[in-house]
């Protein structure tokens, strides 16, 4: 059986060298023409410490890739305990390839024939499976600057949805030697550069910003419950049987609140990797898993409708409450569940 992988991000990576443990060897194409500086599409290089596990499954250690935790963190004026650090994406990726077959090549068409299965591993872009049923995109802009203090103070990790209009935020990622990845991103905003200089405006009395490099980029917050179909069945030009199937990205393993993709990227790999080369089985194991991302995109789906922009409801602030437990961020209850959806500024309406 002849397999290929379709994109060698996280998950695409990190299916490939599950499957090798198992005997099955597949072909993995990547032209990866991101043109930012680091050679990765836009992301913060954030991602909970909880990634160690599943790196150690293909022989990595996470602490090979650490760069920085972020604990405590500033969400909003909350300072909260976290998990949460920043990787070296670029080398992570890297290495979760070097032991594969790795082609510096898109899989064309023409070439996706040759093989009895194809894993779509192409993230936002969804290459080659039909497009999702209800699909929902954040748009990004993130900055990589140096930021150097005027006092004594460190600029520290942070997420803040009060300085966004609307259905967004804005986040602080460190980088080490006071390198930083400041970006923002928001469903239906159209300033994203003006907003960050104001940022940078209104923390200029603190901090000095050189910007180094910038890229915009999408992520899918649709869930994979509004990211169906996962796999489907073809029939190629000889007559034979191909089955496409995607993974990660591609099918919306990405938390709607917050745009976190890593760990669940790599978790969904390891789905399919389980219940290989089963699409119906992996299909139920997906959505039983992350049914909890159908109910924040709902939430996502409601503060965008007319109805919405009185504020989030109750269930709504909770679900904002239960993805920060189950991100593993030590929030204060009763406070965060007051302020809870400062992701917009809608929060301070009345409950509906």
């Amino acid at each position: 059986m002849n397999i290929a992988i379709a994109g060698a991000g996280i998950a695409g990576g990190y299916l490939a060298g599950l499957l090798e443990q198992r005997g099955i060897s597949p072909d993995v194409y990547d032209g990866r023409g991101h043109a930012s500086r680091c050679t990765c599409r836009s992301c913060g290089w954030g991602a909970p410490t909880g990634i160690g596990p599943y790196l150690a499954d293909v022989g990595l250690d996470l602490d090979d890739y650490l760069i920085e935790p972020m604990s405590p963190m500033d969400f909003d004026g909350l300072v909260a305990t976290t998990p949460l650090c920043t990787v070296h994406k670029p080398r992570l990726l890297q290495d979760l390839t070097k032991s594969v077959r790795l082609k510096r090549q898109d899989l064309v068409p023409e070439k996706a024939e040759d093989y009895d299965i194809v894993v779509d591993a192409t993230g936002i872009n969804r290459a080659l499976l039909p497009p999702c049923r209800s699909d929902l995109t954040l748009p990004t802009l993130q900055h990589r600057v140096i930021v150097e203090s005027r006092g004594s103070e460190r600029l520290g990790a942070g997420v803040y949805g009060n300085r966004i209009p609307g259905l967004g935020y804005l986040w602080i990622f460190p980088l080490g030697h006071d390198h930083y990845h400041i970006g923002i991103g928001g469903i239906g905003l159209l300033r994203h550069d003006s907003l960050l200089e104001r940022f940078y405006r209104d923390a200029s009395g603190q901090f000095s910003f050189t910007r180094q490099c910038c890229c915009h980029g999408l992520v899918r917050v649709a869930s994979p419950y509004y990211s169906t179909p996962f796999s489907v069945r073809k029939t190629r030009s000889d007559g034979s049987p191909q089955v496409i199937i995607g993974v990660g990205e591609s099918i919306g393993t990405v938390s709607p609140f917050t745009g976190e993709g890593i760990v669940y990227s790599l978790e969904c790999a390891r789905l399919l990797a389980d219940s290989w080369p089963d699409p119906e089985d992996y299909t139920g194991s997906v959505l039983a898993r992350f049914a909890w991302m159908k109910k924040e995109r709902e939430t996502l789906d409601y503060l965008l409708s007319p109805e919405g922009k009185s504020g989030p409801r109750l269930r709504d602030r909770w679900r904002f409450f239960c993805n920060a437990r189950r991100s593993g961020i030590g929030l204060p209850m009763l406070e965060a569940f007051k302020r809870m959806g400062s992701l917009s500024q809608w929060v301070e309406g009345p409950d509906v």
